[in-house]
């Protein structure tokens, strides 16, 4: 059997919103392919990150207030190579903005991000929260699941565009990608709403191994479920 392995970074810190959900839906979905996905944990800010071994570097959603251990760990790995060789790195919520360029918190004060992502948020007064649908850029693959905003971005590559919902800023646009480190607003858990998402992962990151994985994935729930998501969507009195 094809394997992958992924390492679930900080899931003691970054874990909020139930997307510990989605670790346990990428496993289930590797099943369907034929790919043994192996869930390594990270734990600690000063264990070493075993990038050699690790296909996809997962991180949860987290406070804010966590980025000051998280960076200046990152920064001092081997993260940057990583990501040019092609690893994959999944950032959910919040989590992702640290891979941006700046955030600027709402008392003023500003936190250097990893700049990998050409971007920049800025702390909102009030967290917002609703439903989200978006087309994945460059394909016609769409996704749907909460958002619990506590920023605004701006993003200068978005990953997908927003159907409803805030997304960044409420201009359109939703997420953001450099290379194969994607960072999206959309939870629910994630990839137990959206299972194809996390087939179109694993299907990219066996490509990347050189490996063709034809199999498909069978998600009569999921679907089912996002049909009465889109149907809830499309009935809410317009803003």
């Amino acid at each position: 059997m094809d394997k992958i392995t992924v390492g679930w970074m900080y899931p003691n810190l970054l874990n909020l919103h139930g997307e510990r959900g989605s670790v346990q839906a990428l496993v289930a979905i590797g099943k369907q392919l034929g790919i043994e996905v192996e869930v390594k944990r990270i734990e600690d800010f000063d264990d070493p990150i075993p990038f050699e071994e690790l296909d996809l570097l997962f991180f949860l959603p987290g406070e804010i207030t966590m980025f000051r251990h998280l960076i200046p760990a990152l920064q001092a790995s081997a993260l940057c190579e990583y990501l040019e060789k092609g690893g994959y790195v999944l950032a959910l919520g919040t989590t992702g903005l640290m891979f941006g360029k700046t955030i600027t918190r709402e008392d003023g004060s500003v936190i250097n991000g990893l700049g990998y992502l050409d971007m920049d948020a800025t702390e909102r007064k009030y967290v917002w929260g609703d439903d989200l649908h978006f087309r994945l850029n460059d394909t016609d693959m769409e996704l749907a699941g909460s958002q619990i905003q506590m920023a605004d971005v701006d993003a200068k590559q978005p990953l997908g565009t927003t159907v409803y919902g805030m997304g960044n800023n409420n201009t359109g646009a939703e997420g953001a990608r450099y290379k194969n480190l994607i960072y999206t607003n959309c939870l629910g858990p994630l990839f137990v709403k959206n299972p194809w998402f996390g087939e179109y992962i694993l299907k990219g990151i066996m490509q990347s191994k050189g490996v063709e994985i034809s199999a498909e994935g069978c998600y009569p729930i999921a679907k089912a479920s996002f049909d009465a998501t889109l149907k809830f969507i499309n009935e809410k009195p317009k803003k």
